[in-house]
């Protein structure tokens, strides 16, 4: 099992497996480590996590691969807001792309005739 949460791991199979199945609040990031998304466990980490990775992930692969840290709260939903909290400080008001509720659509250019 993992002993240091707060530090990055990539996510793998053998990592998912390595995790803990208690409640938590995760950060997911890609390989320079910014953070794509924050949650909760919604009471096992490892199930959450799993399910993330084979569905969420496999519609958006990138470069380097997704990585994760966490941190074990028996109240998910306080930790949670304290951490995007803390995020909205230091990204001056901002949440990361996975938790925002504004998607933000593409804008078609109209077509000129030459």
């Amino acid at each position: 099992m993992m002993t240091n949460t707060r530090s990055w791991r990539r996510i793998t199979p053998e990592m998912i497996a390595d995790l803990p199945e208690t409640g938590a609040v995760f950060e997911v990031a890609n390989l320079v480590r910014t953070v794509q998304f924050i949650g909760t466990a919604s009471g096992n980490l490892r199930t959450r996590l799993a399910t993330y990775a084979q569905e969420d992930l496999k519609l958006r692969p990138i470069p380097g691969g997704y990585y994760v840290r966490y941190e074990p709260a028996a109240a998910e939903d306080e930790a949670l807001s304290a951490r995007l909290a803390a995020y909205r400080e230091a990204h001056s008001g901002t949440v990361p792309t996975g938790n925002s509720e504004n998607v933000t659509t593409l804008r078609l250019a109209a077509r000129r005739a030459a």
